[in-house]
């Protein structure tokens, strides 16, 4: 089963746009009732590509523990619902200190305290 802050190995093809593509990272930002009935996950896709962030988006360090290969950055503002058909592995969890990091980074991308109009 998959779980809320899991990190998926997931297939965004095809690539639209500026959106992510290919076989990549992704953290699962869904709760954990809708990840056990829904046939859907909530993810936000992470890059290797390391840059100076925008405020929706934070660097996550490649550990044993998240089992990462390189660090990555979180793209909060590419918020992605996609068919669980389209996992191709569970990678692991995110560990708990990047939590309150990601409910930032989504408050900012979707505008949840009004801070950033």
């Amino acid at each position: 089963m998959f779980k809320k802050y899991d990190i998926v190995f997931a297939d965004l093809n095809p690539k639209k746009w500026h959106t992510q593509s290919w076989l990549r990272p992704c953290v699962i930002i869904q709760n954990n009732i809708f990840n056990a009935k829904a046939p859907t996950l909530i993810v936000i896709p992470l890059t290797s590509k390391i840059k100076i962030p925008f405020p929706s988006e934070f660097i996550i360090k490649a550990t044993k523990e998240n089992w990462l290969k390189d660090d990555s950055r979180f793209l909060g503002s590419q918020i992605i619902t996609i068919d669980k058909e389209f996992i191709a592995r569970k990678v692991w969890s995110l560990e708990k200190t990047y939590y309150e990091e990601i409910k930032k980074a989504l408050e900012i991308a979707l505008d949840f305290n009004d801070d950033f109009l």
